[in-house]
């Protein structure tokens, strides 16, 4: 295809002419300056972010039924804890708030109606109602401070390593273990147990770190609790051995 250079005005040929630096230019063989070859532009497309596969995140995250969800992430928190924290997530906090409070609040309701019928504590209707009202709220709150005091002990001991969010949703899906509150008397229990499986686990697959300091960062909190009482008790045994000394001597004449 032959045309006039725009810039000097000399006949060119487009399939004679040097290839520019761009691809669709070509170089005037007169005066060199760069031009586009006529005709319509290919541009490359446009790049597009791939939202992450359905079949690596947290079913709860997915896009299938609902309860379908619920059962299958209940069942890989409590079966698969390290693989189900390593695996990507969608971002924010939502999700996982959203699942703990649909946990939480069944385990409360579960605990509220054993305790009625198994344990023989007659509630009042008005009460259980307003109780399990505000459980939500307490799930809340108890996840909250749970992952801002265990955070705060990784930190310690150097295993805070992605950040607060982390430690958030192993604290919001750990409450799949409210699933035992089906079970009255051992269901307490057994869901301690699995709540520290899933919390080790958890955070040390969320953190890149050993179990090791992440249960280390689990017990220390009640270890500080523990040395705290023990402490407070000391003092008060001290203080009160000072007292009877004293009215020991106050009552020895002579002294």
């Amino acid at each position: 295809m032959k045309a006039s250079c725009p810039f000097c005005g000399s006949e060119l040929d487009h399939a004679e002419a040097a290839p520019g630096s761009v691809a669709g230019t070509v170089l005037c063989p007169t005066c060199g300056q760069e031009q586009d070859i006529p005709g319509p532009r290919l541009d490359p497309p446009p790049q597009t972010l791939t939202p992450p596969a359905q079949g690596n995140i947290p079913a709860w995250e997915g896009q299938r039924g609902f309860f379908s969800r619920l059962f299958r992430t209940t069942g890989q928190v409590l079966g698969k804890p390290g693989k189900f924290f390593a695996a990507p997530a969608r971002p924010g906090y939502a999700w996982a708030l959203s699942y703990a409070l649909i946990l939480g609040t069944l385990g409360i309701a579960l605990d509220s109606l054993w305790g009625h019928y198994w344990a023989g504590q007659h509630i009042p209707f008005s009460r259980a109602l307003i109780g399990l009202i505000l459980s939500p709220l307490l799930v809340l709150v108890v996840v909250f401070v749970a992952t801002w005091i265990l955070h705060f002990f990784l930190w310690v001991v150097g295993g805070a390593k992605n950040g607060v969010r982390a430690t958030f949703r192993v604290m919001a899906y750990a409450q799949a273990i409210s699933i035992f509150s089906l079970l009255p008397g051992a269901g307490h229990f057994i869901a301690f147990i699995w709540w520290i499986v899933v919390a080790v686990a958890g955070l040390a697959a969320a953190h890149g770190i050993g179990k090791g300091r992440a249960f280390f960062a689990l017990v220390l909190p009640a270890a500080v609790v523990i040395a705290l009482v023990v402490g407070l008790v000391m003092i008060v045994i001290i203080l009160g051995l000072g007292a009877e000394l004293k009215n020991l001597g106050n009552r020895i004449p002579g002294i």
